[in-house]
């Protein structure tokens, strides 16, 4: 598989290059995570390896989800609903 190139690198190796990140820039990749999980959902597809080295940074700083080798297409509307 081909993917675009990503200038930002990986937000682990940020993580781990400054320990902590400022609460608003966590807020900030917070909600931009959700947003994508959100979006995945409406299409009813669950993504299942949300960790730190699948999440990608562009050169401005937007993050990207990317390995998506776990994701799984939901047939019955009701699964995001069980627990």
């Amino acid at each position: 598989m081909i993917m675009e190139f990503l200038a930002g690198g990986e937000l682990f190796s940020y993580l781990r290059m400054s320990k902590s990140f400022p609460s608003g820039m966590v807020k900030f990749y917070a909600a931009e995570i959700v947003l994508a999980l959100s979006y995945l959902h409406s299409l009813m597809i669950a993504y299942r390896d949300l960790k730190p080295e699948n999440l990608m940074m562009t050169h401005d700083g937007h993050i990207k989800l990317t390995d998506m080798g776990f994701a799984k297409e939901i047939h019955n509307k009701y699964a995001f609903l069980s627990f």
